[in-house]
């Protein structure tokens, strides 16, 4: 073996056994695409007695720590309104499907930019997709995945549902909650269990080299450059 070949498997060999390992998942309840056979109740910051919902989420848990990487939500028709996601714990103890009025904790995440909203003319829906997430969030957690508007002039913005108990990947847990006039809180939809059509990937982070495994792959480089060196000076 060559001193160059040499060089190349030790580099190699270090990049391989310090890098840690990256998985992502896709998590969706429409895997065949979204449709708008279901739509949910209007949302948007209309003065009430509008029947708008200036918040509408959908309540989700993992069974294992991730981060959230992006997250989409579906709405019926072509839209470009400004939208923002935010995701903040649900109080399991204290919230209850057939109660009136439900809580969330503080916000673990609000986005600063908009959605991206793109329309799908043939399935007659807009895809608002919030990507580079990077949330941490704990296995067995319920949280929820909330949209609000920064835009006082959106009205009746109706997002596609699916009428089902919880959704094959494990994900969602089939609740999709609206806040309640004038958003006050948190309340099941008249409709009973259903969630809303979403699309979330989550990305478990690439471990970090412990300070012994530094010093050891530091090591390993200086051998690589040694063997670089006298290859040149010979």
């Amino acid at each position: 073996m060559t001193s160059s070949a040499l060089k190349m498997k030790v580099v190699a060999g270090l990049l391989l056994a310090f890098a840690g390992s990256a998985s992502a998942a896709v998590y969706t309840n429409v895997p065949a695409g979204a449709n708008t056979g279901l739509p949910f109740a209007s949302f948007g910051n209309a003065a009430n007695p509008s029947g708008d919902s200036p918040m509408v989420g959908q309540v989700f848990s993992l069974t294992s720590s991730s981060l959230l990487s992006s997250f989409s939500f579906y709405a019926v028709g072509n839209t470009s309104a400004s939208f923002q996601l935010n995701v903040a714990q649900w109080n399991p103890d204290t919230n209850a499907q057939n109660q009136s009025v439900n809580t969330v904790g503080g916000n673990l995440l609000t986005t600063t930019f908009n959605a991206v909203d793109t329309y799908n003319a043939a399935g007659g829906y807009t895809t608002l997709s919030f990507e580079n997430l990077g949330l941490s969030l704990n296995a067995d957690t319920k949280y929820i995945a909330y949209l609000t508007s920064s835009d006082a002039s959106v009205t009746g913005i109706q997002l596609s549902r699916t009428q089902t108990a919880a959704d094959a990947s494990g994900f969602g847990l089939g609740n999709a909650y609206n806040s309640t006039i004038p958003g006050q809180g948190w309340q099941l939809p008249f409709n009973g269990f259903l969630s809303l059509q979403y699309t979330a990937v989550t990305a478990v982070a690439t471990a970090v080299p412990e300070p012994e495994s530094l010093s050891l792959m530091m090591v390993g480089l200086g051998i690589a450059g040694l063997i670089a060196r006298r290859k040149k000076t010979a």
